[in-house]
C-alpha cells in the first residue's frame, strides 16, 4: 500500500513530471537521428509553478545522478516534506553539471540545497548555512573504477594515462582521488591527463568505453550505475578507495524563515522513525540524516589546505 503522502501528488507536480518525461524522451529521440550526438543537457525550470494557496521552495540537488534518476530518487522526499509542512510545496531542481550547480547557489536560486561538502563550505559566503547532513561519514570517499581487463594494478601504472572525473569541484570523486594519487607517487599535474566529463555516470562510462584508463567517482554513484547498467558494471570493478571525509549536507538560504528551516531539519532527522521514511532514506542511499551546522564542515577547510599544498603545488 502506498504511503498516504504520495496520494497528495498535486496537478502542478504531475504536469512537471510529465514535462521532465517529455524532455528526456525528446532528447533520446533527437539523439537517435544523429551519428555522434552530444549528451543531453537536461535542467529543471528556475521558476516554480505558482499556485494560489501554496508557498514554493526550490530544493536544489547537486548532480549525483542523471536527471531522470535523480528525480526518481528524490521526488518522494520532497512529497514527504510537502505533506508534513502544510501550505508549503518543494520543487525539485538539479543542474547540468557542477559548474551550473555552483552558479545557481551563487545566484541564490535555491532555497534549500543538497551540495557536496566543498560547496557547503563555499556556500557560507553565498548566504547559506548547514542544518543537517547525511549520516555515516565513512561512506563519503572517492573510489577508482577500472575495466576488469585493465592492466592497471598500481598507481604508478597510470603514468601517461587518462583519468576521468566528474568535475574539478567534485569533492569525493575528484579532490579526494587526486590527493590519493599524489600521495601514492603520481604527480597529478604532469604524470597523467585529467579529463573532466561533467557527471559521475559519464566518468564511469568513459572507462567502460576505454576512453580513459580509470574513472574516479564515489560509492553512491557506482551503486546507482550497477543497478541501472548491470551489463556494463559486470565488466568493471573498484580498484582503490580513498580515505573518507564528512557527508553531504542540507543547506538553507539565510533569508528563509527560521521556523521553516527548523521544521525541515526535524523532518529529515526523524525519517528513520517510520517505514515510509526508511524507504525514502533507502532510495537516496543513506541510513539517516543527522543534525549538523557550519562548524562541522571546518574539516573540509583543513582538507583543502592539504589538497592545495600537495596537489596544486606543481602548477
Amino acid at each position: 500500500m502506498r504511503p498516504a503522502y504520495l496520494s497528495r501528488l498535486s496537478v502542478h507536480r504531475a504536469w512537471r513530471l510529465l514535462h521532465w518525461t517529455l524532455i528526456l524522451t525528446g532528447s533520446i529521440l533527437l539523439a537517435s537521428c544523429h551519428k555522434a550526438p552530444a549528451a543531453p543537457r537536461v535542467s529543471y525550470a528556475d521558476t516554480p509553478v505558482a499556485v494560489a494557496d501554496g508557498k514554493h521552495y526550490i530544493f536544489l540537488i547537486h548532480p549525483l545522478y542523471n536527471p531522470q534518476l535523480l528525480a526518481q530518487k528524490f521526488e518522494p522526499l520532497l512529497l514527504y516534506l510537502d505533506a508534513h509542512l502544510p501550505g508549503v510545496i518543494f520543487d525539485l531542481q538539479t543542474a547540468n553539471d557542477y559548474d551550473d550547480f555552483e552558479n545557481k547557489l551563487i545566484a541564490g536560486a535555491a532555497d534549500f540545497a543538497l551540495p557536496n561538502p566543498y560547496h557547503a563550505l563555499l556556500a557560507r559566503d553565498w548566504h547559506y548555512h548547514v542544518i543537517a547532513r547525511m549520516a555515516d561519514d565513512d561512506v563519503f570517499r572517492g573510489i577508482f573504477i577500472v575495466r576488469k581487463d585493465s592492466p592497471i594494478r598500481l598507481p604508478a601504472d597510470l603514468k601517461g594515462k587518462v583519468v576521468a572525473y566528474p568535475a574539478p569541484t567534485a569533492l569525493a570523486a575528484t579532490m579526494l582521488t587526486q590527493l590519493y594519487l599524489q600521495q601514492h607517487g603520481i604527480n597529478v599535474q604532469t604524470d597523467i591527463t585529467n579529463l573532466y566529463v561533467g557527471t559521475h555516470n559519464s566518468s564511469i562510462m568513459n572507462t567502460y568505453l576505454s576512453q580513459s584508463s580509470i574513472s574516479a567517482t564515489w560509492p553512491a554513484a557506482w551503486e546507482a550505475f550497477e543497478q541501472s547498467n548491470p551489463k556494463e558494471a559486470a565488466q568493471m570493478q573498484v580498484l582503490w578507495k580513498t580515505n573518507s571525509l564528512i557527508q553531504n549536507p542540507i543547506i538553507v538560504r539565510n533569508d528563509i524563515p527560521q521556523a521553516v528551516g527548523e521544521r525541515v531539519a526535524q523532518l529529515l532527522t526523524s525519517l528513520q522513525d517510520s517505514d515510509p521514511g526508511r524507504q525514502i532514506l533507502h532510495d537516496i542511499n543513506t541510513r539517516a540524516f543527522i543534525r549538523s551546522q557550519d562548524k562541522d564542515f571546518d574539516v573540509v577547510r583543513r582538507f583543502l589546505q592539504d589538497y592545495n599544498t600537495q596537489v596544486k603545488k606543481s602548477r
